[in-house]
């Protein structure tokens, strides 16, 4: 069974001021350049080029709550002067939101607003400004310009622009190494146009070594005699690079949506899953370096959870890069993996989910074979450090011992107050098949002595999967006592995820039969051209096909593969990307628990939209090209 909350909880943790497998062979390959390997696939065409867009550029300002931001916190130029109004949240022609600002002139006034790191002290839920007395900088060393968009409202407002300066001609103990300006001419102001316009200020030659000032704006009155009121906008401020900087790095999960649609609080989520399945997508497809930026995030993420000192991984992260800012400090007074969420203006608080926050068996597993994937490719002892850190989590805490074995679901909800998921499902028991065999098969080479930990442990996942198993049908998995199957909805996934990762274990014998699984599924889920999550055939699940046309692929089905990746192709948006649904709320017949005004918490549907999806796509390029992710000996 699997859970997911899709409404947010007020949490005031951080407040924002402002904010070696086997792989399914097809003719797809073909032989590169060097040792890397070409692949025809749209969808991993579209997910590099997401990569190396992110790779060439630091966000000051792009969408509100995007995690790829890097400056959160806003300082006023002139503290003694009337406070300018800047809505972060307004619309935007370039993406999600733009910046209004509305500004009352008045005489010898002037006034701004710089977009600065700010600092949070341990124990703390709420940054503060700092203005150099601590190290909040960034070195964006290589940043060949900032750009940014901007229109005037009326046209002719006046306006300065610069970045960096900040603490600079003070006793500021870190004041920022340079500071740059849009223009040296007329005291550094230009006029704006009505049009939206793309302004650029040249870094050449700077010093960028820290920059706690990402980007400001200052106006008077004097230098705008003939308005009393000053109302422009801004977007798309950015720091630019001319080559990629590969850094740890999480894409977001869905494609963002305008912020008055309410299931845009999940904008700047990552979901680890996701970003676990790009990852293997891209050690096996050859894109070791892009490979290694997510498993670095993987990696940083078990190191530096700002709660559990256990190893274990959270279900979703801020996208962007996983670590908190420069002078931000968990209660422990250590740096830390920032988690996603929302900021509620009108009360001043963070919002977080309790499943993102959550620790899921399955998503542990995932981000175990992705790191173990990565480490196949680029054996870095980080890596494999990460690896057993987060396998011997999972097994401490999360080992069932009784007499049905396997793992339990879990933990989810907010630090200090979680459930723990009784339920075990055979999602989460075939990924840790997969990923505790691989970690054996690494570990007997290099450390015998601990590898049958982890042997045993795939053995124990995989008895109760088989267990899970009736008549060519595994069950979701079982109810929350851990012991009665639950039998009511059937899930694609376990059964098309079976396929992959247990055919052609050779210890299992006749205790299951794959084709019979595969005319399970024929027979349940099938709906036109494409398949349903469950048996009540409402829509077409995206994802769920990606996995079926590569069990197909798995089970010597050649034409059956190609059908259904005909199918896909043909419903794939003109960018190589794909949605998680043929429409919006299909159904999964599973639950989700959220947080209700008052207190407690209600359960409602699980549905999935007809929204552009990192999983969906990373599962598409696998198909496409005849990738298993699952480890296979």
């Amino acid at each position: 069974m699997k859970t997911v909350s899709i409404l947010i909880r007020l949490f005031a943790t951080m407040t924002l001021t402002v904010a070696a497998c086997c792989s399914c062979k097809t003719n797809n390959l073909q032989e590169g350049n060097g040792d890397e390997n070409v692949f025809s696939s749209p969808a991993l065409n579209f997910l590099l080029n997401e990569i190396g867009m992110e790779n060439r550029k630091r966000v000051v300002f792009r969408d509100f709550c995007d995690g790829a931001t890097l400056y959160t916190q806003r300082a006023m130029t002139n503290s003694a002067g009337e406070k300018p109004v800047m809505d972060e949240t307004a619309p935007s022609p370039y993406g999600v939101s733009c910046i209004h600002i509305n500004y009352r002139l008045k005489p010898e006034d002037w006034n701004g607003f710089m977009f600065i790191t700010g600092k949070l002290d341990a124990g703390s839920a709420k940054p503060a400004l700092d203005f150099g007395d601590r190290q909040t900088g960034y070195d964006l060393s290589g940043a060949t310009k900032l750009t940014f968009k901007a229109r005037g409202i009326t046209g002719g407002e006046r306006i300065k622009f610069y970045c960096g300066g900040l603490g600079n001609g003070t006793s500021a103990k870190y004041p920022d190494s340079s500071q740059s300006f849009l223009t040296d001419r007329d005291n550094g102001f230009i006029s704006l146009t009505k049009e939206w316009k793309e302004y650029s200020i040249d870094l050449k030659g700077k010093n960028l070594s820290r920059i706690a000032c990402g980007f400001a704006w200052v106006t008077s009155k004097e230098a705008n005699p003939n308005m009393d009121r000053i109302e422009f906008e801004l977007d798309d401020i950015e720091y630019c690079f001319d080559s990629e900087l590969f850094t740890p790095l999480f894409l977001r999960s869905y494609k963002p949506l305008a912020l008055t649609d309410n299931r845009s609080f999940i904008n700047n989520f990552s979901y680890t899953y996701d970003n676990a399945v790009l990852a293997i997508l891209l050690a096996k497809s050859g894109k070791i370096q892009y490979a290694r930026q997510i498993a670095d995030a993987l990696a940083y993420c078990v190191q530096h959870d700002r709660y559990y000192k256990s190893g274990a991984i959270r279900n979703a992260y801020a996208n962007g890069m996983p670590a908190s800012f420069p002078g931000w400090l968990s209660p422990r007074g250590e740096e830390f993996a920032m988690l996603p969420g929302f900021y509620l203006i009108e009360k001043d608080l963070w919002a977080e989910d309790r499943y993102a926050v959550g620790i899921n068996t399955g998503v542990c597993a995932w981000a175990l074979e992705a790191l173990l994937t990565v480490y196949d490719a680029y054996p870095s002892d980080s890596y494999l450090n990460a690896a057993i850190t987060l396998a011997d989590c999972i097994i401490d805490n999360f080992k069932a011992n009784d007499a049905t074995g396997g793992f339990t679901g879990g933990l989810e909800g907010w630090e200090g107050n979680t459930e723990k998921l009784t339920y075990k499902s055979v999602e989460h028991n075939i990924d840790m098949v997969s990923a505790c065999r691989h970690l054996y098969v690494i570990m007997s080479k290099i450390a015998p002595e601990k590898a049958d930990r982890y042997l045993a442990a795939a053995t124990y996942s995989r008895d109760f999967v088989l267990k899970m198993y009736d008549k060519g049908c595994f069950y979701t998995g079982t109810k929350a006592d851990g012991i009665t199957p639950s039998t009511d909805n059937k899930p694609l996934d376990a059964n098309t995820w079976a396929i992959l990762a247990l055919h052609g274990d050779r210890e299992i014998g006749d205790r299951w039969n794959p084709e019979n699984v595969y005319a399970f599924i024929q027979q349940t889920f099938r709906v036109g051209e494409g398949y349903d999550y469950n048996q009540d055939l409402d829509a077409e699940w995206r994802e769920g096909e990606c996995h079926l046309a590569l069990a197909a692929l798995q089970l010597g089905k050649q034409s059956e593969y190609e059908r259904i990746i005909r199918h896909l192709n043909s419903v794939a948006e003109p960018d190589g990307s794909i949605c998680s649904a043929s429409k919006d709320g299909l159904t999964t017949g599973f639950e989700s628990m959220i947080a209700v005004e008052g207190g407690g918490l209600a359960a409602i549907p699980w549905t999935y939209d007809r929204r552009v999806s990192l999983a969906s796509t990373a599962w598409l390029a696998l198909a496409q090209i005849g990738l298993n992710p699952y480890y296979n000996e």
